[in-house]
């Protein structure tokens, strides 16, 4: 792969708010119905008939990904983490089934806006790419819980999902569709 363009960083890039609006998580299991469609670095379908939205604490969520090269050979580290308030056995039941899941892939909607139009958001997919494929999955790394010890200490669960990929994480233009009933376990898609 050789440089095709350069970059510009105008005006409106300088408001680039940080952090998650919106995870929706699905397993291996349900995803490969279709083969996902990339243009541009950007994912136009991606096959997710059964994700489920995930809610977290304000400003808490937010995901790395590091890239290292080596013999020639790119690994990028990616990182989803977000904060699950209250310790609840609600919570703890959703929490055993992400830490048994084999295989995770994630779409996760940021603050940062298009210049271009406002009203719409980034969002990328994260656990998939080009070139590992569903290889590229995330794991459950670690979920840290505390109820803390005085009154006004934090009480909840920091969620951090982890996986190799071969490529930085695509954004993603498709649509996701609500649930009918507006419940929270039913499954959104991903068009």
């Amino acid at each position: 792969m050789a440089l095709t363009q350069g970059h510009q960083v105008i005006c409106c890039d300088r408001n680039r708010r940080g952090g998650l609006k919106n995870i929706w998580l699905m397993d291996s299991e349900t995803f490969l119905t279709a083969v996902p469609s990339a243009t541009n670095n950007i994912y136009t379908t991606f096959p997710g008939t059964t994700a489920y939205k995930f809610g977290f604490d304000r400003y808490t969520a937010g995901f790395n990904a590091n890239a290292t090269r080596e013999n020639g050979s790119t690994v990028v580290s990616v990182e989803l983490s977000f904060y699950v308030p209250k310790v609840t056995a609600a919570v703890n039941a959703r929490l055993d089934e992400l830490a048994s899941t084999c295989g995770l892939f994630a779409c996760v909607e940021t603050y940062a806006d298009d210049c271009n139009d406002p009203a719409v958001t980034y969002k990328f997919i994260l656990g998939y790419d080009e070139i590992f494929k569903e290889d590229a999955y995330l794991d459950f790394s670690s979920g840290e819980e505390s109820t803390g010890v005085a009154l006004q200490d934090a009480n909840g669960t920091q969620v951090t999902l982890s996986g190799d990929a071969a490529m930085y994480p695509l954004g993603y233009s498709g649509t996701i569709t609500d649930p009918a009933s507006g419940v929270v376990t039913d499954a959104y898609t991903l068009a």
